[in-house]
C-alpha cells in the first residue's frame, strides 16, 4: 500500500490536514474528491500537480465532467488557478505533499524558480533518503 509523507512545506497551508485527507483517499483508496482536478506530471523529476477547485462555482463546472482529464481552469483565469503539488517516488511507492501553487499556478514566469527550489531542496533529498518526512498519520 502506498504511503502518504508531509513536508514541512505543506504543513505551512492553513487546513493542511483536510488537504492531506483528500489526497490520501484519492490516492490510496481511489476516492477523487469534488476538489481535484487533472493530475498530471510536471517537467520537473518526480514531482506532479493536481488542479484545485478553490470555489463552489468551479467545483459545480468540475462535477459536469465525468474525466478528471477535463477538470482545469482557463488560462484566463488566473485568479481561479491553483495546483496542489506532490512528488512521487515510485521505488518506494510514496507520496510527499509539498504546497499548494497560487494563483496563476501555470505561470512559469512567477512560480518557475520556486518550483525549481522546491525540487532541489525537498525532493532531490527525499528522493535519495537523505531527508526522511512523516506519514499522514503520524
Amino acid at each position: 500500500m502506498p504511503a502518504v509523507k508531509i513536508s514541512a512545506l505543506f504543513q505551512d497551508i492553513e487546513h493542511w490536514e483536510n488537504f492531506a485527507a483528500h489526497f490520501f483517499n484519492y490516492k490510496v483508496c481511489g476516492d477523487l474528491p469534488g476538489i481535484f482536478g487533472r493530475d498530471e506530471k510536471l517537467d520537473l523529476e518526480g514531482i506532479w500537480h493536481i488542479h484545485l477547485a478553490t470555489t463552489l462555482n468551479v467545483q459545480s463546472l468540475w462535477a459536469k465532467h465525468r474525466d478528471q482529464y477535463y477538470r482545469t481552469t482557463r488560462l484566463n483565469d488566473p485568479d481561479n488557478d491553483y495546483w496542489l503539488l506532490y512528488a512521487y517516488d515510485n521505488y518506494r511507492d510514496e507520496y510527499l505533499l509539498l504546497t499548494i501553487l497560487g494563483p496563476d499556478a501555470h505561470s512559469r514566469q512567477e512560480w518557475g524558480s520556486y518550483l525549481r527550489n522546491i525540487h532541489t531542496q525537498i525532493v532531490e533529498p527525499w528522493v535519495v533518503g537523505s531527508v526522511v518526512y512523516p506519514d499522514i498519520d503520524d
